[in-house]
């Protein structure tokens, strides 16, 4: 950042502002005074530099201080040595010193005001690049992987054909296409969702549910990558309907997520805990895992779009999170996080009671 920029965005306090305007008054009051005993003339205008200066440094106020401390002090020290503002030119002095630091803190002010709404704006333009370039980077791995195994399982089976091999014997190439077809699948409804989310056209259908079944379905769809890696997944809920209003699909899409998270970022032959509890009004719906945690410094950055921890690239496209955020919210429900390096992590997903018919 240059001079210029750090000169122009940086915060001061009201202390430093008035403080620097007094400093540069009696500098300048001072120079004034010593030219008039060693010239014979005051040069009084120059004291009108100081009012300039803190008019840049300090904005109007200061910029008045300084028009006041400087008008009085050539009035009583130079023009008319012990007596003060006895004649229409001590007057206008302080007229003219204040108009002139009025209309530089003004300029001042809108040049500031102007060159940080351009740099708020130069930042909103390179977040959105760099979003672009990571989602170019983001498909462009993420589609590949599951895209070749898509083509050598076609290639396969297509070489398989060609020798007469029974169907049975192409199950497990027909089971890896569909997969990675999957797989791809999942990568552009998140990209999908991503975009409604941010342009505003993000919408749900809800209807009053049972939550228990909803949570034994994400658990039913985390299964098959958890038994992959010897994981079970613990749900724990207390007896009742408990009953919410919610999009069913989306809900499951948000607990699906944080399985998935869970099963993925935990040591094989670890479990996952899903649990519900009664919270009052709430009903909040625990995601535990038992992996490596999240650092302190990760934690309020998790939910945001394409965000990723060191470490984890390559582990996901840093969508779901944000997509689960986005579906909790316009539910009316809450959703966090709490971890610890080394203890693993709880998501909590908060959703307020439905009323029975």
């Amino acid at each position: 950042m240059s001079f210029l920029e750090r000169f122009l965005l940086a915060e001061r306090n009201a202390l430093h502002r008035y403080a620097a305007a007094v400093v540069l008054a009696c500098v300048f009051l001072a120079l004034v005074y010593l030219l008039s005993r060693v010239e014979g003339t005051g040069l009084s205008s120059l004291a009108v530099v100081s009012v300039v200066l803190g008019a840049i440094y300090g904005g109007l106020g200061p910029a008045l201080l300084a028009a006041a401390l400087c008008a009085i002090g050539v009035d009583y020290f130079v023009t008319e040595p012990g007596r003060l503002f006895d004649s229409w030119t001590s007057l206008l002095r302080v007229i003219t010193y204040a108009a002139i630091g009025a209309i530089i803190a003004g300029i001042v002010g809108a040049l500031r005001g102007a060159y940080r709404e351009l740099h708020a704006q130069y930042r909103q333009t390179e977040q959105a690049r760099r979003a672009r370039e990571n989602m170019i980077a983001i498909v462009s791995h993420d589609l590949r992987s599951p895209l070749t195994a898509v083509l050598l399982g076609i290639g396969y089976v297509k070489r398989a054909a060609a020798e007469g091999k029974p169907l049975e014997s192409l199950s497990g190439a027909l089971d890896a296409i569909h997969r990675s077809a999957d797989s791809m699948k999942r990568l552009v409804d998140d990209l999908l969702d991503a975009a409604r989310i941010e342009s505003g056209r993000f919408s749900l259908e809800p209807a009053r549910q049972r939550l228990v079944p909803i949570l034994e379905d994400a658990v039913d769809a985390g299964r098959l990558a958890a038994d992959a890696r010897r994981i079970r997944i613990d749900l724990e809920a207390p007896a009742g309907e408990h009953l919410v209003h919610c999009d069913r699909l989306r809900l499951t899409q948000v607990l699906g997520n944080l399985i998935g998270n869970a099963v993925k970022f935990s040591p094989e032959g670890a479990r996952v805990e899903l649990r519900l509890r009664d919270e009052g009004e709430w009903l909040r719906i625990e995601v535990r895992d038992w992996g490596p945690g999240i650092a302190a410094e990760h934690l309020p950055h998790v939910f945001d779009r394409y965000w990723q921890a060191t470490g984890t690239a390559h582990l996901g496209t840093g969508l779901g999170l944000f997509i689960a955020r986005a579906i909790v919210e316009s539910h009316g429900g809450r959703i966090h996080v709490e971890s610890r390096v080394g203890e693993g992590s709880t998501f909590s997903v908060d959703l307020r009671k439905a009323g029975r018919d």
